[in-house]
Formats: C-alpha cells, sequence, structure tokens
C-alpha cells in the first residue's frame, strides 16, 4: 500500500515504529509466551487519520496501532488492567502469603522516594505472564547455570516492553534499581512477619532487611486490581493526561491513594 501525501508528511515510519513499540504492540525481538509482534517481522505500510497500518509478514496480515492520544491511552489502560487484574489474582510467597502481587506493587510505590514510585510499582510486571517465580527457585537456576538464559531471553525483554508502555527510562538508573531492590526486602521481611506462616515454608526465611513497623493488611482481589490500575493512572509518564473513565467499567471502582 502506498502512503498518501497528507499521512506521509505527518507520519514517518521511524515515528509509527516508536510509537508501537512504546504501545507495547511491537517488541525489538521475539519474546516467548508474548503476541507482540517483532519489529523484523513487519512492515509500516501506510496510516490514516488515527492509525499506524503495519503488515505482519508472518501471516500477511493487517493491523492498526492507535497515535492519538486518547486511543494510546485507552490502549495502555487495557493492557493495564489486564496485567492488574491477573497480578491481583496472584498470591506472593508460593501461595503461601495472601498478599497478592497487585498489591505488592502498590504498597512497594507507597514507599519509594517520588522518582522511583513508577518503578517500583511495576518491577513485578511481568509475572502477569510467567508467574511469581519463587526465590529459592531462582537460586537452584542460578546454580544450574539456566537463569541466564531465561532472564536474558524472556524476563528482561518483558521488563523492557513494560518500562517502554509506562514511559519510563531502560535500562533503569542504577539508584532506582537499588531503592526498588531494598524497598522490595523489607516488604518480603513485612510479609513474612505478618501474613506468612513461616513454619510451612520448607526452607527457613533468612530476613535480609528490617520489616516496616506498620501491620500489613490484605487487600482483597478487587480491591488490589483497581488500586494498581489507579496507581498507573497516576504515576506513569505514558498515561499523563488519561483519566480512569478512560478505561473500561472494570478498571473503576479504587478509592485508594497512592500517599
Amino acid at each position: 500500500m502506498a502512503l498518501s501525501a497528507a499521512c506521509s508528511a505527518m507520519r514517518t515510519q521511524e515515528e509509527a515504529v516508536e510509537n508501537a513499540l512504546s504501545l507495547g504492540i511491537l517488541v525489538p525481538r521475539t519474546i516467548p509466551l508474548l503476541s507482540a509482534v517483532a519489529v523484523t517481522d513487519c512492515r509500516y505500510t501506510h496510516c490514516d487519520d488515527s492509525h499506524d497500518w503495519f503488515c505482519d509478514l508472518r501471516t500477511d496480515t493487517f493491523f492498526s496501532v492507535p497515535f492519538l492520544a486518547p486511543d494510546r491511552h485507552r490502549h495502555l489502560l487495557r493492557e493495564f488492567d489486564r496485567t492488574a487484574a491477573v497480578l491481583a489474582a496472584k498470591t506472593r510467597w508460593n501461595g503461601l502469603c495472601r498478599v497478592s502481587v497487585a498489591q505488592h506493587g502498590v504498597m512497594h510505590a507507597r514507599k519509594a522516594a517520588q522518582p522511583s514510585k513508577p518503578y517500583g510499582l511495576t518491577h513485578d510486571n511481568e509475572e502477569a505472564d510467567v508467574g511469581d517465580m519463587i526465590t529459592p527457585l531462582k537460586r537452584e537456576m542460578r546454580r544450574l547455570d539456566v537463569w541466564d538464559i531465561i532472564e536474558h531471553n524472556i524476563i528482561l525483554p518483558m521488563r523492557e516492553r513494560q518500562a517502554r508502555m509506562a514511559g519510563l527510562q531502560w535500562p533503569w538508573p542504577a539508584d532506582v534499581q537499588a531503592e526498588v531492590e531494598t524497598i522490595d526486602e523489607r516488604l518480603k521481611a513485612t510479609e513474612a512477619r505478618d501474613q506468612v506462616d513461616v513454619s510451612l515454608l520448607d526452607i527457613p526465611f533468612r530476613e535480609r532487611a528490617e520489616p516496616y513497623s506498620e501491620h500489613l493488611d490484605v487487600w482483597s482481589e478487587t480491591e488490589a486490581r483497581a488500586a494498581f490500575i489507579s496507581a498507573c493512572v497516576e504515576l506513569l509518564p505514558s498515561l499523563q493526561g488519561a483519566a480512569i473513565d478512560d478505561c473500561d467499567a472494570s478498571c473503576n471502582g479504587s478509592s485508594r491513594a497512592i500517599a
């Protein structure tokens, strides 16, 4: 398909590809477990008044990518609400803790300094697709020299995609990474103290950080999902100017604020 003169003046191929990457519709290379299309597997064809159009070279089919702000926001809100729904249904500690991954992310954002809040909120987002792999399993995978392969080919590409969708820097700034890891350890210690029956753990929990002083209460799945998507609207640079009402009705219902 040929580019129209008006569209050609308005949109370039580079702009179209970068926009599609920022929405998670395209990815730099194929990511196992995800349906996002690799840049090398598609060809930009044209644009209309609101969408860029690409051809999927694997199937010879066409797909569109919105580039106007309201449509971009709606797409991102649907994506993040899907993540919120899945993470709100996944509990931490291999099911031995009733705190969901979504609640953990929101609480992480509450504890972080302002520049780190969006990173803390989304630091476990890939677990919507790969699950919450427990620390002892990761240690054993490192011992067997298989973790680096999984991290390089699956985990880090997923995190890069999430960072692009959130409008965050990738790779993460070193100081942000350090703060996220510190808060993560403190929240883990708090969960162990308040919501985990440590006697059920096969491997004893070794506290590596001081837990937070306040007691950790468990949110319902509905509360956690709603709090997570509300925090996305509040904190993610890619959703600046978006409103929770732009999301489907399933995104609404949270009154939890991010302190």
